[in-house]
């Protein structure tokens, strides 16, 4: 079934740049493929059908809730593959393929939000519904940004919103923040949307986005630590596919094994191996990965990380170029203006 004939999220969430995603990856009947952002299953449906019930489907995310809905939705399809699901951020992606014996054919991570998580105002992510200042993707555990707003300094919470929000006005706003944090009226998320608002005073009128915007996405991405786990997941990869690198050039060489020296057992090869790109690793020779970002600071890590693999001779990138939504897609489904979506080809051994 193609992606055209393949039926849209009928809920509440459209699955963005679907189509792109889809031919970038290349998968093919029997492949095993990671969908390391598994959300409301719009993405994975169509990895599912492209698989079909050879293949193997990993599904991870760090909300509880959306990763069951997307399970079910993707076990719900005729020839369903095998679905395998782990409640874990993408960046443990190599720790959960190894604990299920897997060797991923393909990887995607979509760095966007669901749509029922902004518009659940308990979730406390947009200041278009009022709620707690939660943010945290995983309700179970870490800091929420209310306890974070509380525990930062005025210049730490500047420095907070302009790094990770770009926001010109950031001294402006946390100095407001805070004060309004100090009499004890920061609560919810409309209170404060409305400080905010208060600190752009009659510029707010002129700004073409909510003033909120730019505080409440840096925010987030420091409550989810969403920059970290990006460097992790791309070191991670990195490490590994380094590792294949390395043997090709012991094939090439002719010195398969005495490059783990003259006295190296079996046993050494295959503890060993993951790091070389043998059979034991977790990723496949000639897998591909493909990375949705949503904001410039995403975006740039991975263009960075994309283009130095690429001059090592670790991937071939497909496309030099990013790929942007169409314009249809734009007005059809507004989430996608900002989307950029960067696929690379691993150099197989």
């Amino acid at each position: 079934m193609s992606v055209d004939d393949a039926p849209h999220d009928p809920i509440d969430h459209e699955p963005v740049m679907l189509r792109e995603i889809i031919q970038g990856l290349d998968l093919e009947s029997g492949n095993t493929v990671v969908d390391a952002t598994a959300g409301r299953g719009g993405h994975a449906q169509a990895i599912a059908r492209a698989i079909g019930r050879q293949g193997t489907l990993l599904l991870l995310d760090v909300d509880e809730i959306n990763l069951a809905f997307a399970s079910e939705r993707v076990r719900a399809l005729a020839d369903a593959p095998r679905v395998v699901v782990a409640h874990s951020n993408f960046s443990n992606v190599a720790d959960v393929l190894r604990q299920h014996s897997l060797c991923a054919d393909a990887f995607l991570a979509d760095l966007g939000f669901a749509s029922n998580q902004m518009s659940d105002g308990a979730r406390g992510f947009s200041f278009a519904a009022d709620g707690p200042l939660d943010m945290r993707l995983d309700q179970s555990t870490g800091e929420s940004a209310h306890a974070l707003l509380n525990r930062v300094t005025e210049a730490e919470l500047a420095d907070l919103i302009f790094q990770l929000g770009e926001d010109p006005f950031s001294r402006r706003i946390a100095r407001r923040i805070i004060y309004i944090r100090d009499l004890g009226l920061l609560k919810t998320t409309t209170d404060l949307a409305k400080a905010v608002v208060s600190a752009y005073g009659g510029k707010a009128r002129q700004s073409r986005m909510h003033p909120a915007t730019r505080t409440f996405m840096a925010l987030r991405i420091a409550v989810n630590k969403e920059l970290e786990s990006l460097d992790t997941l791309l070191a991670v990869f990195q490490q590994e596919i380094a590792g294949f690198s390395l043997a090709r050039a012991a094939d090439f060489k002719g010195q398969d094994h005495s490059i783990f020296g003259a006295g190296a057992s079996q046993s050494d090869s295959i503890v060993r191996g993951s790091a070389l790109g043998t059979p034991h690793t977790w990723l496949a020779r000639n897998a591909r990965m493909a990375i949705l970002a949503f904001h410039s600071l995403e975006d740039r890590l991975i263009k960075r990380a994309f283009t130095d693999w690429e001059r090592q001779g670790w991937v071939t990138r497909i496309g030099r170029k990013p790929l942007v939504a169409s314009e249809a897609e734009c007005g059809a489904n507004p989430r996608s203006r900002s989307a950029k979506l960067r696929t690379v080809r691993i150099v197989g051994i």
